[in-house]
């Protein structure tokens, strides 16, 4: 059980108990583009990060959701793995170990408490997650402070994504609907993981060998599609179904003289997927927690 939680962490705990799955939802069957190599999803990038060799290895999802992340990699290997996933969320934890079975531990718990040994992790990788997270100066140490040297720390977070026509009009509706009905999501995360430049000076004091890539991610969709996947995002939680069902008519009306002849527009998004090795030794000798 995580210690006490901040506002943002309550925050996404009640959204995940209430949508366990939402993400992998929203992001599995979109097909990825990064460095003019194609990819089923971005969670296909990550778990390509673990090599298909006959060795054990021992790897942490962070934020796990629903497992999907993990399910790949479990049927990827040729040889038995430590796979454990950590999420603050108990709907989550609760979907994964549907899909997971024995395949893999499950630890409820916050990224800046992460109940592992000390050096006992080959990988540690992080789905659309990193971005959330609040003190992501402790997230980063506990990280490297799992994997053994050498190990590898891998995630993807959001990048800006390019201005068009679908996701201006979206945003002016929530602002609109967010300013009559006084509302707000709390803020969440760090915005050093927005800069490349920032993502290598945050992980330089503990890991060397970081590289930081753009994936991208095109489809088309039509507008009625597009507000189906912006209702998988948190900009929307807390506003009445009323309220959502009026936005979502305007937005649809908005946009529809946009499309194109088959009633549909091209939408882009971007991603950012980070490596690095660990390298350093620990700045900080932490005890040694227990093991999952």
């Amino acid at each position: 059980m995580p210690s006490t939680l901040t506002q943002a962490e309550k925050f996404l705990v009640d959204f995940h108990d209430r949508h366990p799955g939402i993400t992998s939802d929203a992001f599995k069957s979109l097909r990825a583009v990064k460095a003019g190599e194609a990819a089923a999803s971005s969670y296909q990038f990550l778990a390509s990060i673990v090599p298909i060799e006959d060795r054990p290895i021992s790897l942490l999802d962070l934020a796990c959701g629903d497992g999907h992340l993990l399910a790949l990699i479990a049927s990827s290997r040729k040889t038995p793995t430590k796979l454990v996933g950590i999420d603050i969320s108990a709907g989550e934890l609760a979907a994964a170990e549907m899909r997971l079975g024995p395949c893999a531990s499950l630890v409820r718990a916050r990224a800046q408490e992460i109940p592992l040994v000390t050096g006992s992790m080959d990988f540690v990788l992080c789905h659309m997650a990193l971005m959330l997270m609040d003190d992501l100066d402790s997230v980063i140490e506990q990280v490297r402070r799992v994997l053994r040297l050498g190990g590898v720390f891998s995630f993807v977070v959001g990048a800006k994504p390019p201005s068009s026509a679908a996701l201006d009009l979206y945003i002016a509706r929530l602002r609109t609907t967010r300013k009559i009905l006084g509302t707000a999501v709390p803020t969440l995360g760090d915005r050093r993981l927005a800069n490349p430049e920032h993502i290598q000076q945050l992980l330089s004091k503990h890991f060397n060998e970081i590289s930081c890539e753009d994936i991208s991610i095109i489809r088309r969709y039509k507008p009625s599609e597009l507000w189906e996947w912006f209702e998988g995002m948190y900009d929307l939680h807390g506003i009445p179904a009323l309220e959502q069902a009026t936005m979502r008519s305007r937005y649809i009306e908005e946009l529809s003289p946009l499309c194109e002849e088959d009633g549909k527009l091209e939408f882009t998004d971007y991603l950012r997927q980070v490596r690095a090795v660990a390298a350093y030794p620990l700045v900080r000798a932490d005890p040694l927690r227990q093991a999952v």
